[in-house]
């Protein structure tokens, strides 16, 4: 009996054990499932846009020269009227709603009803490119915070009406960009821009730095 009584114990303790075990592995099965369902669809990796020197790039991790590419391609989009500021610039603004902040877009639509009550947009075009010799350097964007920068543009602005030039000038454009992932189907940049960090002001180019 004594024998009998040591296997019946042995094959419990043994049972026992592989009931833990059981639970143990439903634990960490849990786990893994309510991790999995957790992490994110979609990772966005922003690459810097020269890579022949190598780069090491984390998550969420933007290149200073991507903020600048975002930011003026966006811009120039929004201040491109090629045929009437008053259809065209009404356009862009809705066109390029998801890439603006709702205050952003918001100022914009009270610049456009500001500059239209001024007579500024009717039979208008409108184009603004980079100076050259002034495009991106490291220097013109800074962050703000881990998730916000300031880029400084530094454009040409022209505008004519019916065929007339009425505006050229050398413009310093400081502008919000914020991190912005709301929808990436609607926007894969992740980004936003969120107007002006301060008033534009004009450039004066010396005679030395045109040569």
């Amino acid at each position: 009996m004594s024998d009998f009584n040591n296997l019946v114990h042995a094959k419990n303790h043994t049972i026992k054990l592989m009931g833990m075990g059981l639970v143990a592995l439903g634990i960490l099965l849990a786990l893994t499932v309510v991790g999995w369902m957790r992490a994110p669809s979609q990772i966005t990796l922003h690459y810097p846009p020269d890579l022949s020197a190598g780069a090491t790039q984390g998550v969420g991790d933007i290149p200073k020269a991507n903020l600048y590419s975002f930011a003026f391609y966006i811009f120039q989009q929004l201040n491109r009227w090629p045929n009437d500021g008053r259809e065209d610039y009404f356009q862009r603004i809705h066109n390029l709603q998801n890439y603006l902040t709702p205050a952003c877009f918001e100022d914009r639509l009270a610049d456009f009803e500001y500059r239209d009550d001024n007579n500024e947009l009717a039979g208008r075009s409108r184009a603004v490119w980079e100076i050259p010799g002034r495009g991106f350097k490291f220097g013109r964007v800074k962050a703000t915070s881990d998730k916000s920068w300031v880029v400084g543009l530094d454009l040409h602005v022209q505008e004519t009406l019916r065929g007339e030039r009425v505006k050229d000038r050398l413009i310093h454009f400081p502008i919000n960009v914020v991190s912005y992932s709301v929808d990436p189907q609607l926007n894969p940049w992740g980004l936003a821009i969120d107007c002006y960090a301060s008033a534009p002001r004009a450039i004066e180019i010396d005679k030395e730095e045109e040569g």
